[in-house]
């Protein structure tokens, strides 16, 4: 498992050494000046099915630093690398219709909804519709994964927009453990 780094205590008359100050100051404040980000974006259509929770599929990174994302298998998930909090937002546009719902939400290991992420709105009639998540901060350890939904209840299956700006995102960010 990989960790973060931490600073070390210091003992009474305790040698101090560069290896020791780099392993132990240097590499603390590297790790924390530049924290793991990831942000994702699905450039291809996707269809979303009627009344059916979907996972997004991400075929582009814009920024991974720490390798929480594939784009060659299991694309639609965050992993973590490190244990500890991570902030996720995102979202996603939905073609245009008249009637039902749109939605967007962020799942841990593929099964726990998280908790205050569901966003649930109208369409806008004649444009695609725009869902923006919430903010959402969660507790990952290191393997746990988190995947974007996207949702639709007008009666048919809908598609993702997938021309620039206008594509499915996800982002997070490592900020505490």
């Amino acid at each position: 498992m990989t960790t973060v780094p931490v600073p070390r205590t210091w003992a009474a008359g305790e040698v101090i050494t560069s290896s020791r100050l780099n392993a132990n100051i240097s590499d603390v404040l590297t790790f924390l000046s530049s924290p793991p980000i990831m942000q994702v974006r699905a450039t291809a259509i996707q269809s979303i099915s009627n009344n059916t929770q979907t996972a997004i599929l991400f075929d582009a990174e814009d920024v991974d630093s720490s390798g929480m994302h594939s784009t060659s298998s299991n694309t639609s998930r965050a992993t973590a690398v490190y244990p500890g909090w991570y902030e996720f937002c995102g979202g996603i546009p939905i073609a245009s219709s008249a009637t039902g719902r749109r939605g967007y939400r962020f799942m841990t290991n593929g099964a726990s909804v998280v908790a205050g992420s569901p966003v649930m709105l109208a369409p806008v009639n004649g444009n695609p519709t725009q869902i923006t998540s919430r903010t959402v901060l969660i507790f990952l350890n290191a393997a746990d994964y988190v995947e974007a939904q996207g949702y639709q209840d007008s009666g048919g299956s809908l598609n993702t927009t997938a021309t620039a700006p206008d594509q499915p995102t996800m982002t997070c960010r490592w900020v505490s453990n």
